[in-house]
């Protein structure tokens, strides 16, 4: 009898331990699948509808909201291209920014007029003007950015009309501000990530605070609680 139930205990601790390396095994894909696809719980948006940016429909790909590039982390030169490329072509006050395209179509290309904008911006500096945007190039770009405190709001908000006329949603993309006109154009900046968007409502009404982001914006740069965060104004409608 002792024999018999050493044997049984062995088999049920057999088919345990094959029942977790299966278990393993399937994490193990699953966990290779999504880093795959690129999946990543933050950039998630609320469904697998569109997403607003400011007040202007774009599809969000593949239903998720995505993050807000970095800047800086490469260097940057004529004929490249990316959404970094757009953020460089706002800090420089570059003219196709300021007329909107910027925030639909392709991916922005370094193109020479930008280039003339940083060789411009460098001589201010007192650097050499190569045009290339090198790490040191682009520290000082965000060190000219205002820097000023910030909150997120939304929960309890979701479903009105914001003071700018359009409806809130969890994953409306957009900052509220107290003067600055409805529409305008700012380049938000939250440890590393950079963000144009638009002005959509009035707030926050709370010393200290001068900007007020949706949770869609919160979730695109990664923005945690209340904190200060960098910004510049690039324009109006």
């Amino acid at each position: 009898m002792n024999c018999v139930r050493n044997q049984s205990s062995s088999a049920v601790a057999l088919n345990r331990r094959g029942s977790a390396r299966l278990l393993f095994a399937a994490a193990l894909c699953l966990a290779l699948s999504l880093s795959l696809v690129g999946v990543d719980p933050i950039d998630r948006a609320e469904g697998s509808v569109s997403y607003r940016q400011g007040g202007v429909n774009i599809a969000a790909e593949a239903g998720r909201l995505s993050k807000a590039p970095r800047f800086g982390h490469r260097v940057l030169q004529v004929g490249m291209a990316g959404r970094d490329v757009g953020v460089l072509r706002t800090m420089v006050g570059s003219k196709t920014i300021l007329s909107g395209r910027s925030l639909l179509g392709p991916a922005p290309i370094f193109d020479t007029s930008t280039e003339r904008a940083v060789r411009r911006f460098q001589r201010r500096a007192g650097m050499a003007p190569s045009g290339v945007v090198t790490r040191k190039t682009a520290d000082l770009l965000k060190a000219e950015m205002k820097r000023a405190g910030a909150s997120w709001y939304g929960p309890g908000f979701y479903g009105n009309r914001t003071a700018c006329g359009q409806k809130l949603r969890e994953s409306t993309v957009g900052v509220a501000h107290k003067t600055l006109p409805c529409g305008s154009k700012v380049l938000i900046g939250y440890k590393g990530r950079f963000l144009l968007t638009r002005v959509i409502d009035r707030g926050p009404f709370i010393a200290g605070r001068s900007w007020d982001l949706t949770n869609g914006a919160r979730l695109s740069l990664g923005y945690q609680g209340i904190d200060p965060v960098r910004y510049l104004v690039a324009g109006n409608r």
